[in-house]
């Protein structure tokens, strides 16, 4: 399923009936959404630490979008940051932040329209993944590599015990019911974060959760791991087990 359907999927569709947006022409979320991704390919910098992209935004709205779209309330915000997040891991992009996007009100802003601005807000300790080395034969030895099939198995909380193979290309860890690993913890978003294979190696990808994603106490928008590693979804520890 593409970044754009999973995003919609998470909303639980349009709050406005369908016969109504066919007389009263609005934004839709899935609109702002592409929106972030083409803003986050036209804004791509190239830097030593990779291709830099935005991980702050702000949307202005106008007042009938801004109160129509505001019945998704929190969930609109943080699905727009789930798809820049996704689309950043995607696309090999680097965010030296946690994602924020923001939307707000603006009385200026024709109906039908908004403004998208952002910037990038480095947060210390959080950076980008480390670099990986050339093999022997020229390849790329990333540490995780080589890992199939793994397992995560929740080490605190009163989920603790709990374990998903590792089994697909990706699965989502989080406390909403739809997760492929659910942990019901207060701290832990309603989807934290990701677990994406990448080759022959496993990453974790922070989903623009409110408390953060860390990988051995460091933390990291996106990380390769392998077996023992401990992964923090804010105060919840994973680990990474050997299948």
């Amino acid at each position: 399923m593409s970044i754009l359907r999973e995003f919609e999927r998470g909303l639980g569709g349009d709050p406005e009936p369908v016969l109504r947006r066919l007389v009263r022409a609005g934004l839709r979320p899935a609109e702002l959404a592409e929106a972030l991704q083409e803003y986050l390919a036209e804004q791509q910098a190239v830097t030593d630490d990779g291709v830099l992209v935005p991980n702050v935004f702000r949307i202005a709205l106008g007042t009938t979008d801004h109160a129509r779209l505001g019945r998704h309330g929190v969930s609109l915000p943080r699905g727009l940051g789930t798809v820049v997040a996704e689309t950043a891991a995607q696309r090999g992009w680097t965010l030296v932040g946690p994602v924020k996007v923001r939307v707000e009100r603006d009385d200026l802003v024709p109906a039908g329209t908004f403004r998208l601005t952002g910037h990038v807000e480095e947060v210390e300790g959080w950076g980008p993944a480390p670099t990986t080395e050339a093999g022997p034969e020229g390849g790329v030895d990333a540490p995780g590599a080589g890992v199939t099939d793994p397992t995560l198995e929740v080490r605190s909380g009163v989920d603790a015990g709990g374990r998903l193979v590792l089994d697909g290309g990706r699965v989502v860890a989080g406390r909403g019911t739809a997760c492929d690993l659910v942990v019901r913890d207060t701290t832990v978003s309603r989807e934290h974060a990701a677990f994406v294979r990448r080759g022959d190696a496993w990453w974790v990808i922070d989903l623009g959760s409110t408390n953060g994603t860390r990988v051995n106490g460091v933390r990291a928008a996106e990380h390769p791991i392998a077996a023992g590693d401990r992964i923090e979804l804010g105060d919840v520890v994973v680990e990474l087990v050997e299948a």
